[in-house]
């Protein structure tokens, strides 16, 4: 029986999933080599400054998709499954064109905003000196997801987690390491490093969708720009408050902390993080499945495909999950021995990460089966959740309050939105099928 439902589950799948599941974790193991590179070669408190940085550039250019990117690969993949170009090109036109216009505006607003923060401790002015260079990546950001959701939308599941989950940390490694080795690691040229090869990887991803859709630009072709923000505005909600649910633990221990609480900290958060490469890889496949299915009204194919993603997904990233709550300062004595301290902080983290893996791909169900606002509810109840519990954890337990806080609002918005996949469309993500 087990044999059977594993080889309905990878029928006409398999070539795919084994692609992303190659390349998320070869991303995922150079994204946790820069982080050893860039803790050795910076310390802590270098660490920590990069990690906020980042932050606020992952902010402004969420910020600036208007939630397009999840919207733009519903639509494009419905689109694409019916052989419609002109629909297809039409939508990428517009997508880019309104990232690109939105992300100049935020670049610019948090260009004016951020100098009177106080982010960092004692070391925020070298943080603000850094921000004109690490704002200049915040569009180049926002169109490379857009990009490479496209490329998902299209069934080019491999070069699209290529370009965003492989040639930006492959990048990063290289950079970083030779600036270690050349004595010249500092924030500053990081900074200039991370911009740099976001661009970069923003031209190969570009490259790629010219080569699998020549003449995107020319194209004839139109979509409602109104329906596609009616679509995207709920999504977008959605995203926002999935980054209040990543980042108010960083943004909140760097308010309340030091730079080497957020340096320990945000190791702890990237590791724990491995455990989704496999949820990940999965997702990029079924989810534009998800879309398609769903139009076509057949839902006994919709709850096959949800169950048995889940099933394989939990038999996957479960025997990580049990080393990082086993032995979680081993693994973070890589990083250096001062890291050591993130180690309760990644069980928390790693619980965490366990609820969600066990209930399925319960949000890419709902955002690409129509039910984003349904979504949008269930997420903003938990980001409610996440900064109350970190405004009330974190001054006091430090890390440990910040892991707490964000485990348990991550554990919340996962079973609410498991219990409304239920009840919007019936399928029990848990159950079994063959």
């Amino acid at each position: 029986m087990t044999k059977q439902r594993f080889a309905g589950f990878l029928e006409g799948r398999l070539r795919r999933i084994a692609t992303a599941l190659v390349i998320q974790v070869s991303g995922a193991a150079l994204a946790f080599l820069f982080s050893i590179v860039l803790a050795r070669s910076m310390g802590v408190a270098g660490v920590g400054l990069y990690f906020l940085a980042v932050t606020i550039v992952d902010i402004g250019a969420t910020v600036s998709r208007v939630g397009l990117e999840t919207a733009g690969m519903r639509f494009v993949s419905i689109a694409h499954s019916r052989g419609d170009r002109g629909t297809r090109e039409a939508l990428y036109r517009t997508c880019m064109g309104l990232v690109l216009a939105a992300g100049v505006v935020i670049a610019f607003l948090l260009w004016l905003i951020l100098p009177h923060l106080s982010l960092g401790g004692e070391r925020a002015p070298e943080l603000r000196a850094e921000l004109p260079i690490l704002l200049c990546a915040l569009a180049p950001m926002a169109l490379l997801v857009i990009q490479t959701d496209f490329l998902k939308g299209i069934g080019a599941t491999g070069a699209a987690t290529f370009m965003q989950a492989v040639l930006p940390p492959l990048l990063l490694v290289a950079g970083s390491t030779a600036l270690w080795f050349g004595g010249l690691s500092s924030l500053h040229t990081i900074a200039l490093l991370y911009l740099s090869v976001i661009l970069v990887a923003l031209a190969c991803a570009m490259t790629a969708w010219a080569l699998y859709v020549p003449g995107s630009w020319r194209e004839p072709g139109s979509f409602d720009v109104r329906r596609l923000l009616g679509t995207s505005v709920p999504l977008f909600l959605v995203t926002s408050l999935n980054l209040i649910m990543g980042w108010t633990d960083i943004l909140v221990l760097g308010a309340w902390s030091d730079p080497d609480q957020v340096g320990i900290y945000g190791v702890a958060l990237r590791v724990s993080a491995l455990t989704t490469f496999v949820m990940y890889a999965v997702s990029i496949v079924v989810s534009p499945q998800f879309a398609a299915l769903h139009a076509e009204g057949n839902l006994t194919a919709l709850r096959k495909l949800a169950q048995q993603s889940t099933q394989w997904t939990i038999i996957a990233a479960l025997p990580l999950i049990i080393l990082l709550i086993a032995i979680p300062e081993f693994i973070l004595q890589i990083f250096g021995i001062q890291f050591k301290d993130g180690a309760w902080p990644l069980r928390i983290l790693a619980l965490g990460q366990l609820i969600n893996l066990s209930v399925g791909h319960i949000g890419p169900m709902l955002s690409m089966t129509g039910n984003e606002k349904t979504l949008r509810n269930c997420v903003a109840a938990s980001a409610v959740l996440n900064l109350v519990a970190n405004l009330v954890l974190t001054p006091r337990y430090g890390a440990v309050g910040a892991a707490t806080a964000t485990a348990a609002s991550l554990a919340f918005m996962n079973l609410a939105c498991w219990r409304m996949v239920r009840k919007k469309l019936g399928i029990n993500t848990l159950g079994f099928s063959v």
